[in-house]
């Protein structure tokens, strides 16, 4: 029988993420979504601080410089883990004296990276790109964002070279191709990692378009 951490693990969350400033987050419905369907008696307790029979009682705490953090702990059979997460700003620094939707994110997120120590997309906060023993699967969906902004959806990992091979030749400039390249990093990091020859092959076309608008600029 599996351990609940190798069962969670496993799961690619990768369709259910959001960059923001430079960070990547789970969406905290899906992950807990997804930790249900697992293990439909896990519960989770959001801690309450201060005097409860008192006038204040909030759902943070504070250090001795005024810094605020929440605190979130998820119960999964036998095991109980409690994460702590600082309270932050829209730039993703910790805040003084938090407004009640601050303290809300922080909430979310907290129990998004609780349900991470317990396995589901911890590798997110490892810094990997795809879940630990599961590899990627070569029917994985992947968005495809081409130059003009539209998305995409791709199912296997063929086909999103193929996606990569008719966008490239419509970018008309080298700053276009850039853009394109980086608006789809994580689709490359995903067939990266799921077919180096694939990927290879892929960046080769990006290199010879390169090549390709630079002489025609110097021509220009």
């Amino acid at each position: 029988m599996s351990s609940i951490w190798e069962t969670l693990s496993k799961v690619d969350v990768s369709e259910h993420t959001e960059k923001k400033n430079g960070l990547t987050y789970l969406s905290w419905a899906w992950a807990w979504g997804k930790v249900k369907d697992h293990y439909p008696n896990a519960s989770f307790h959001k801690h309450m601080f201060g005097d409860i029979e008192g006038e204040k009682c909030l759902p943070y705490t504070c250090d001795e410089h005024g810094f605020a953090y929440v605190m979130v702990t998820i119960n999964i059979e036998d095991q109980h883990l409690t994460e702590v997460y600082p309270v932050l700003d829209y730039r993703n620094k910790a805040v003084q004296n938090p407004d009640s939707f601050q303290v809300n994110s922080a909430l979310q997120r907290c129990l998004a990276k609780c349900c991470a120590m317990h396995g589901l997309g911890h590798y997110i906060y490892a810094g990997e790109d795809l879940p630990q023993g599961n590899g990627v699967d070569h029917d994985v969906k992947v968005t495809v964002e081409s130059h003009d902004g539209k998305e995409n959806v791709v199912e296997g990992l063929d086909l999103v070279a193929e996606v990569f091979e008719t966008f490239i030749p419509e970018c008309t400039d080298v700053d276009t191709l850039r853009g394109f390249w980086g608006k789809n990093k994580d689709a490359l990091d995903i067939l990266k990692k799921g077919d180096e020859k694939l990927y290879q092959k892929v960046l080769g076309n990006f290199t010879a378009r390169s090549e390709m608008l630079k002489k025609k600029g110097e021509a220009a």
